[in-house]
C-alpha cells in the first residue's frame, strides 16, 4: 500500500498538469487510497484506546469506512498539505468550467448572429459571386467559434446544417466549385465514417476506455457538422453510415453507465442493509457478561470489515448511507463503552472491600487470640464471597494473597492447639491424680490447717494447666464436689465457698488460651446479670406499693417478698464485687 507521502507526491504530479480535467479519474482514485490510509491509522488508534482502558473486558476498537478528506479532522501535516493540493485542484477546475460555460455561453450568441447573417444572406443576396463569399466568410467565422452549451449543441447544429443545406440547394453557385465542394466534403465525410466505425468496434472495457471514447466521438461530431453537403447520390449511405456507428460508440458508452449505475446502486442497497444490521444489533443489546459483549462486538466488527468490501454507492447517497452505518456503529459502542463502565466501577468497588479485607487479614495473621481471630477470619471469608469479583486483573492475586493470611492463622492455630493437645492430655492425668488425692485428703482435727490444705489443693489445681474443653466439665465437676465435700464437713459458709469458687474460675480463665478475651465476656456476662437482678429488685420493690399488707396473710407475703429483696441485693452486691476483681484483673 502506497504511503502518505507517495500519494501527495502523486496527487502534486497530477495536479501540475496543463490538462487538469483529464486527469480527473486518477486524481479521484488517489483521493480515495489517501482516505483510505487515514481511515486505517484512525482504526488503529482507536483499538490501542480501548485496550488500554479496560484490557480485561476485551473491548474492541470502533472501526469506520474512509471519511472524506475535507471533512476529516486532520491530524498530521501531510494531511494538510494533501487537502491544499486537493483544494486547488478543485478550484482549478471549477475556475475552468466556469471560464468554458461563459465561452460557451458567448459562442451560442455569436453562432446565433452567424446564423441570422446567414439567413439574411439567402433571403436577400442576389449576386452569387457576394453571395458565395460571404457564405465562405460566414462558415469561417462559425468554424472559429468554439464550443456551446451542450443542450443547445444538437439544435443549433441542426438549424444550422439546415441553413448550409438551404444555401447551397436555394442559393445557386456555379455548378463546377459546388461539384468540386460536393465530392470533396463526400471523400471528408466517407473518411469520417472510417474513423467512426473504427471507434465503434473498441471495447468500453475501463472508464478511461470510455472517456477516451466520449472525447473522440464528440470530436468526429463537430467535424461532420463542419464539413458541408455531399454528392447527393452518395449522402444517405454517408449519413446512415456515420450515424449508425455513432449510435453503436454511445450505446457502449450508455450501457457503461448503466452498469456503472447498476453497481452504484447495489452497493447502496448492499450498504443499507449493513446499516439495518447494525440497527438491530444495538437495538436489541442483551449482553450482560464480558464474553456476550465479545460475541457482539465481533458481530459489529465483521459488519464493519464487510461494509470497507462494499465499493462505492451513488455519489448523492454515498455520504448520508456512511453517516447512518457510522452513528449506529456509535450507538452500539457507547453502549458498550458505559457497561464496561459501569463494569469497572463494580470491580473497583469489590478490589476496594477485598483490599481492606486482605490488610485486616495481614494484620490478623499471628494473632494468638485464636477464638476471637478465627470468628473473625470466618466472617471476613463471607464477607470476601459477598463483595464479588474484582476483576480478572485482581481477583486471583488478592484472593491468595487473603488465603495465605488466613491460612497462616489457621495453620499457626493448629499448631498450637496440637501442642496444647499434648500438654492438656497430661494435664488431665495430673488433674485426676489430684482429684484422687482430694477425695482421698483425711482432716487433721484442726479446722484452719484443713482449710488451708484445701486452699493449697485448689492452688495445685490452678497450676496444673488446661485440659480439653469436652474434659473440663466432668473432670471440673468431680473436683467441686470433691471440694465442697470438705468444706460442708468443716462447716464453711456459702458465701465463702463461692468466693474461693469465683477465685479458681478466674484463675481457669486468665491462664486459660484466649484469656483477656475470657475474661472481658465474663465481665460483660456479670454486668448483665447485675442489670438483670437489679431490674427484678425494682419490679419487686413495685409490687410490694401496689399490694395491701394489713392482713394477717399480707404480712406474711410480705416478709417472703422482702426476704426475696434482699437476697437479690446480696446477690448484687456478691456480683459487683466479682465485677470488681474482673475488671482489676483486666487492667
Amino acid at each position: 500500500m502506497a504511503t502518505k507521502a507517495e500519494l501527495l507526491a502523486r496527487l502534486q504530479e497530477l495536479v501540475s498538469q496543463e490538462d487538469v480535467e483529464a486527469a480527473a479519474e486518477a486524481v479521484e482514485v488517489t483521493k480515495e487510497s489517501y482516505e483510505a490510509l487515514v481511515a486505517a491509522q484512525q482504526h488503529h488508534a482507536e483499538g490501542e484506546a480501548q485496550q488500554g482502558e479496560a484490557a480485561s473486558a476485551e473491548g474492541a476498537p470502533t472501526g469506520e469506512a474512509p471519511l472524506a478528506i475535507e471533512s476529516a479532522p486532520l491530524v498530521d501535516e501531510e494531511d494538510k498539505r494533501f487537502k491544499q493540493v486537493l483544494d486547488s485542484y478543485n478550484q482549478r477546475v471549477n475556475d475552468i468550467r466556469r471560464r468554458k460555460q461563459k465561452e460557451e455561453a458567448d459562442n451560442l450568441a455569436a453562432k446565433q448572429g452567424v446564423m441570422e447573417e446567414l439567413k439574411a444572406l439567402i433571403a436577400g443576396e442576389e449576386n452569387i459571386g457576394n453571395a458565395f463569399n460571404r457564405f465562405k466568410e460566414l462558415q469561417e467565422k462559425w468554424k472559429g467559434i468554439g464550443p456551446v452549451p451542450a443542450q443547445h449543441y444538437r439544435d443549433l447544429q441542426r438549424d444550422f446544417s439546415h441553413l448550409l443545406d438551404e444555401f447551397f440547394y436555394h442559393i445557386r453557385i456555379y455548378k463546377e466549385l459546388r461539384d468540386h465542394d460536393l465530392r470533396k466534403n463526400t471523400g471528408l465525410k466517407q473518411a469520417l465514417v472510417a474513423d467512426v466505425q473504427m471507434l465503434s468496434a473498441m471495447e468500453a472495457s475501463t472508464p478511461g476506455a470510455v472517456r477516451e471514447m466520449e472525447t473522440l466521438i464528440r470530436k468526429y461530431q463537430d467535424e461532420w457538422q463542419h464539413i458541408g453537403p455531399t454528392v447527393k447520390e452518395e449522402w444517405e449511405a454517408i449519413r446512415d453510415g456515420f450515424w449508425n456507428a455513432t449510435r453503436i460508440v454511445y450505446d457502449k458508452i450508455n450501457e457503461h453507465y448503466r452498469a456503472r449505475r447498476s453497481e452504484h446502486e447495489a452497493n447502496l442497497q448492499a450498504k443499507q442493509d449493513m446499516v439495518e444490521k447494525v440497527k438491530a444489533v444495538a437495538a436489541d443489546l442483551k449482553a450482560n457478561s464480558v464474553k456476550e459483549w465479545k460475541e457482539v462486538t465481533d458481530q459489529v466488527l465483521e459488519l464493519q470489515n464487510a461494509w470497507k468490501s462494499i465499493g462505492f454507492a451513488t455519489k448523492k447517497d454515498n455520504e448520508r448511507v456512511w453517516k447512518e452505518f457510522r452513528d449506529q456503529c456509535n450507538v452500539f459502542f457507547t453502549a458498550k463503552r458505559d457497561w464496561f463502565d459501569a463494569l469497572r466501577d463494580k470491580y473497583k468497588t469489590a478490589r476496594d472491600k477485598k483490599m481492606a479485607l486482605l490488610n485486616e487479614a495481614i494484620a490478623l495473621k499471628d494473632s494468638t487470640e485464636w477464638k476471637r481471630t478465627a470468628d473473625r477470619l470466618k466472617a471476613m471469608q463471607q464477607q470476601w464471597k459477598e463483595a464479588g469479583s474484582a476483576g480478572p486483573r485482581d481477583e486471583n492475586k488478592l484472593w491468595n494473597k487473603f488465603r495465605e493470611a488466613c491460612d497462616a492463622f489457621f495453620q499457626s492455630r493448629k499448631q498450637t492447639f496440637e501442642k496444647q493437645d499434648a500438654e492438656q492430655a497430661e494435664n488431665m492425668k495430673g488433674k485426676e491424680a489430684l482429684i484422687a488425692e482430694i477425695e482421698a485428703f483425711q482432716h487433721g482435727g484442726e479446722r484452719n490447717k484443713d482449710i488451708e490444705a484445701l486452699k493449697a489443693f485448689s492452688l495445685r489445681w490452678m497450676n496444673s494447666g488446661r485440659v480439653s474443653p469436652r474434659d473440663f466439665d466432668k473432670l471440673n465437676e468431680k473436683y467441686r464436689a470433691a471440694l465442697d465435700k470438705h468444706y460442708g464437713q468443716l462447716k464453711v459458709e456459702a458465701d465463702e465457698r463461692m468466693r474461693l469458687r469465683f477465685q479458681d474460675h478466674m484463675e481457669e480463665l486468665k491462664s486459660g488460651p484466649d484469656g483477656k478475651f475470657n475474661l472481658e465476656r465474663e465481665s460483660r456476662f456479670v454486668k448483665r446479670k447485675i442489670e438483670e437482678l437489679e431490674g427484678e429488685m425494682r419490679q419487686m420493690e413495685r409490687n410490694m406499693g401496689m399490694f395491701n399488707f394489713k392482713s394477717a396473710s399480707g404480712e406474711e407475703m410480705k416478709k417472703e417478698m422482702q426476704k426475696k429483696i434482699d437476697k437479690l441485693a446480696r446477690d448484687v452486691e456478691r456480683l459487683k464485687g466479682q465485677h470488681r476483681e474482673l475488671v482489676k484483673e483486666l487492667r
